[in-house]
């Protein structure tokens, strides 16, 4: 049997993994789009705060650790179609030759990617304009260039979830002045707002200045460099800043998925059942691109890498 899975995180990898636990006859390759797979996207902003070092201590295992269970990584290398009645996958290397892989099963593992959560300006600014997001290792270098390259004084964080939170700490701890902006009431909104109003204010006994009940609806650059144009309670607000970085959620990468026929559901994620099976036959699905089967809260989107896993 040959098991492709498509997606070098946590569910790609976890389904290649015990593909080959349970079944070592089993021949499985793995689909992924950049060179990095099987790196922890959670620990990122520890390597900006400089407590992991190098950047290769970010994977959880190494190239070698991964072939060495006997699963093929085809790295550099983006899934463009699925045929499902062919059970035949598209896929184009790095030199843009595409070619077809055939499969038995198929674990599509694509994720998600950045929310830019209607933020104008964001379409077209980048890392060269210095608009950042971390979402995966590319993120991360194009990041790190900036700030040795170009040594920003300052920088707006849009969002104050965990991710925000701790890349306020990373930037601050590298000596930047950091503005961090919340949408909603107070950082952390998953917490009740009294523990909230505690990290805020840790936020603010290390010099962060912290915009809460604050929207933001666009980005400009600017020659003095890049402004942030939004409106808390009511008023009209800018701030700007050498460096801005977007940290506001995800949204489900469906789109292979979509176009092969597969349904969508809670968050645009895409319906599984519980054994995860997309409906569509021997196509399989987890990850952050898929709904979650929560005991408490039902069907719901819930992109966490316990989920994933």
């Amino acid at each position: 049997m040959h098991l492709v899975a498509i997606g070098g995180s946590d569910a790609g990898i976890s389904a290649a993994l015990r593909a080959r636990e349970l079944d070592p006859s089993v021949e499985v390759t793995v689909v992924v789009a950049d060179a990095y797979p099987n790196f922890s996207i959670c620990g990122i902003p520890y390597y900006f705060s400089r407590e992991v070092q190098p950047w290769q201590s970010l994977a959880h295992r190494t190239h070698a650790d991964l072939e060495a269970t006997g699963m093929q990584l085809r790295l550099n290398t983006f899934a463009t179609g699925i045929d499902v009645a062919g059970q035949s996958l598209t896929v184009r290397a790095e030199n843009g030759v595409e070619e077809q892989i055939s499969y038995d099963e198929l674990v599509v593992g694509t994720g998600a990617l950045p929310s830019f959560a209607g933020i104008a300006g964001l379409g077209t600014l980048g890392p060269d304009d210095g608009v950042h997001v971390i979402h995966s290792m590319g993120d991360t270098f194009a990041l790190d260039r900036h700030l040795e390259d170009r040594d920003p004084k300052t920088a707006i964080i849009v969002g104050a979830g965990y991710v925000g939170l701790e890349m306020a700490e990373a930037l601050t701890v590298r000596g930047l002045q950091v503005t961090q902006i919340q949408r909603g009431p107070e950082v952390l909104s998953t917490l009740d707002p009294e523990l909230g109003a505690l990290v805020h204010r840790e936020l603010t006994d290390h010099h962060v200045e912290v915009l809460a009940g604050t929207t933001i609806v666009e980005v400009e650059k600017h020659a003095e460099g890049l402004v942030v144009h939004g409106h808390q309670h009511g008023e009209q607000i800018s701030r700007t800043a050498d460096l801005v970085l977007v940290v506001v959620g995800v949204r489900p990468n469906t789109d292979l998925l979509e176009r092969a026929g597969a349904t969508l559901g809670a968050g645009g994620a895409v319906v599984v059942d519980e054994a995860m099976r997309t409906g569509l036959p021997h196509v399989w699905s987890a990850g952050d691109g898929v709904v979650t089967h929560h005991r408490l809260m039902g069907v719901t989107y819930l992109p966490l890498g316990t989920t994933a896993h």
